[in-house]
Parts: structure tokens; sequence; C-alpha cells
């Protein structure tokens, strides 16, 4: 059961990106790719970094039957709901993303995911292990993240498997930058917690046969690498499904816009389609997932430096 987000088109030039272009460095690693040789090999390898941040989140979607309607609901409340997770226990699909620049230049990346829900058991949240299936230069490239709870106070553990190497390296812990070419940060798809913002319910507005809490969420207080000074979510009264996304830069100026297309498996919800528009600069990233499998008893021997020497064949 596919849910489409019912909103106006955004059109190019002015389109927003999420999180899978932009900033080059990964500090030495990206030092290292950043020498002469292998343009395309590198690019398809920062897409690979870059989906590692968004994965872990790929899956944070909220599905609850939405009794709203007779409930009188805070803006703090439809956030906090918003931000629910049902993902299922495991899942496992492919993403293809394709990076689109003002100029009309476009990239393509093919990416094998595979993720598991920890639940917090011994303070691991999520692992997330990816596989790069094209471009072909880059094809075998994997790269692995275990996310920890907030009450641990862990940054995330990532490792990062180079078929020329022959080597899994685990890297060192960066902080948050944009991904190469894009707008898109790891943290726009990532839950965020409810009392960090303040919460305003706008309105709420009909879009076709749709009914939406227009949320606008700003911080409490200046927070280091937070690059927005405020979000606005359109979020369904239905079933408290994101739907849109407006990011306003630090300057206060709309910088990026977002919509999402939902798709339900069993009793979870997953992206089937994200694209994100820059209107600064006009770029544009689209992010489509496929062949989504949820709740396949994925052993967590999978998510090891052993699969990603193996590879993505090992597992089918």
């Amino acid at each position: 059961m596919d849910k489409i987000a019912r909103v106006t088109p955004l059109l190019p030039p002015n389109t927003p990106t999420s999180t899978l272009t932009a900033p080059p460095p990964q500090s030495a690693l990206f030092a290292w790719l950043a020498r002469p040789a292998g343009l395309r090999w590198r690019q398809g390898l920062v897409c690979l970094l870059a989906l590692a941040a968004l994965t872990v989140s790929i899956l944070l979607t909220p599905a609850r039957s939405a009794a709203a309607d007779k409930e009188k609901l805070s803006a703090a409340d439809i956030f906090a709901r918003s931000q629910a997770v049902n993902p299922g226990n495991d899942q496992q699909s492919k993403l293809t993303l394709i990076i689109s620049d003002a100029d009309g230049n476009t990239r393509k990346a093919i990416i094998k995911r595979y993720w598991k829900n920890y639940h917090g058991k011994d303070n691991v949240e999520a692992k997330v292990l990816l596989f790069h299936e094209y471009p072909p230069e880059s094809r075998g490239t994997a790269f692995m993240v275990w996310t920890y709870t907030p009450a641990s106070g862990l940054p995330p553990d990532q490792w990062l498997y180079l078929p020329i190497l022959r080597k899994v390296t685990k890297l060192p812990v960066q902080a948050e930058e944009n991904i190469q070419g894009s707008d898109l940060r790891g943290s726009d798809m990532d839950p965020r917690p409810v009392g960090v913002d303040r919460h305003t319910l706008v309105r709420e507005e009909n879009i076709g046969t749709q009914r939406y809490y227009v949320v606008e969420s700003e911080p409490v207080k200046p927070e280091k690498g937070y690059a927005y000074s405020k979000v606005v979510r359109w979020i369904s009264a239905d079933n408290f499904l994101i739907d849109k996304v407006d990011y306003f830069g630090l300057d206060g100026r709309l910088l990026k816009k977002q919509t999402i297309s939902w798709s339900q498996v069993g009793d979870a919800w997953v992206w089937r389609k994200v694209v994100i528009a820059n209107v600064q600069t006009g770029s544009k990233t689209t992010l489509n997932l496929s062949d989504v499998q949820v709740n396949q008893g994925l052993n967590d021997a999978r998510f090891t430096e052993r699969t990603m020497q193996r590879g993505a064949e090992a597992l089918r």
C-alpha cells in the first residue's frame, strides 16, 4: 500500500537536495580521495558515505492511526508522534540515488542496504551495511555504521572497505558535514528529540483530500552543527507521516524543500521516494527505494568486517 505525499510539485531551479551530495572531506579519507585519480570512482564512494548517515534514518517513520480528530494535540504532541518509529526489526532494500546540479549535470549511484534495529540492546540502536553496486568502478565498496542510543553518549562507529586496497578501515569520528555536491545532511533524516526545539502549530491545511498539521520548529538554544534557524513540517493528521519539509538557513531564508512518498510494508512504513530541492542553488537529489523486505531475520553475523570483505553476493 503506497502513500504518496500530496503536495505542490517542486520546480527546479530552486530545489533542496537533502543529505546525499554535499560535503567532500571526511578527514583523512577524503584527503586521500582528493588525489588526482579516478574522479568518477571517488564521486561514487562519496555517495556511498553520504548514504551511511541517510540509511540509519531512512526507516524512521511514524505509522500510528490518528484519532487526533477527537484529541486536542499540542504542537509538541504532533511532532512527537511524527518522530515515532515503526520500521520493523530489520530491512533490506536497493537505493537508487540521482543527483543533479543547476546546470543539469547528473550522477547516479545504486546501493544495496541491510539494516537491523537493536532496540537499545547493549546501547546499540541500529546497524547498517551498504554495498555499492553502481557505478561499476566503485562496485564492491562497502560501508558499515553502528549507531548508539542517545543516553549512551557514544558517537557512531563507521567502517569502510575499499576493494582496491582489500582492507577494512575504521573511520575516525567526524563532525557532521554536507555531502559532496548536495544540501543533504544526515540530521535531516534522523529523528529529532522533541525537547530541543520550540514547536508551534502554525495552521491546519488541506491539500487535496488530505489534512495536515503544519508545525514550525525552532531550536531552543544555539546548537553546534545544526544548520537551520527553523524547520517547517507538513504532518498528516491521519497517520502523522511527514510528507513535506521546508528548511530555513541560519540567515532566516528558505534553503531547501523536501517531499516524501511512503510505502507500507506489513505494519511498517518506509520511504519509497524522497526529493530534495535547493531553492538557492537549483540542485536536486532524488532517492528511490525498491526491493524492500522487512523482518527477514537478519543475523548479527551480517554486520561484520568479514561480511564487508566478502561482498553482497555472499549474502544472497
